[in-house]
């Protein structure tokens, strides 16, 4: 299976729990979709809990949440011959997969009510996408949010450091020189 980026973090108090490829494939045919592979690598480490974004496995509830997409989609006239793959509602909020896009790391889309004035009074239902665009990035992105940078994300910026010292330091020395001149030039 193909491996993809996610960021999972060991945490004690709130373990990441997957399911199996066989509950994997039961769901699958139970609500009669299949899964982008990203998404499948996912359930296989975090389906059962995440500590970072969990997603919902009851078959019954997943092709009720299908359902309720569905019926605002249809009522939005959006993505009307497109299959979706709902993973999770959260409140009236929905995630959800373009399986017609057909992407190894697919897209998340979010339904959800937009604020569209200044005032705060008036809400329109809108589709935009996951922090990150892909799912791998959205997961990413929230495993920062709660658990901060990893250290390699620190140390991949080290060449970064190292250019901007030099940088800095003559930056400081030409600084320095300047004040100096212009206290020269007052005494006189």
């Amino acid at each position: 299976m193909e491996k993809f980026n996610f960021r999972f973090v060991d945490d004690p108090k709130n373990r990441n729990v997957g399911l199996t490829l066989e509950e994997i494939n039961t769901l699958k045919e139970k609500i009669g979709l299949r899964f982008p592979k990203a998404y499948i690598d996912y359930l296989l480490k975090a389906g059962k809990n995440s500590n970072v974004f969990n997603v919902e496995t009851n078959s019954s509830e997943l092709q009720r949440i299908q359902k309720g997409l569905r019926a605002e989609l249809d009522a939005l006239n959006l993505l009307q011959n497109e299959e979706i793959l709902c993973i999770k509602k959260n409140f009236e909020t929905y995630y959800f997969f373009n399986l017609s896009e057909n992407k190894g790391t697919p897209t998340l889309y979010i339904l959800s009510e937009i604020c569209i004035n200044e005032n705060w009074n008036v809400f329109q239902k809108r589709i935009t996408t996951g922090q990150g665009e892909n799912f791998v990035n959205f997961i990413n992105g929230l495993a920062e949010k709660i658990y901060g940078k990893m250290v390699k994300q620190y140390l991949k910026n080290i060449p970064l450091y190292i250019i901007a010292i030099p940088i800095a330091i003559v930056f400081s020395v030409l600084a320095g020189l300047m004040i100096l001149t212009e206290k020269i030039w007052r005494k006189n």
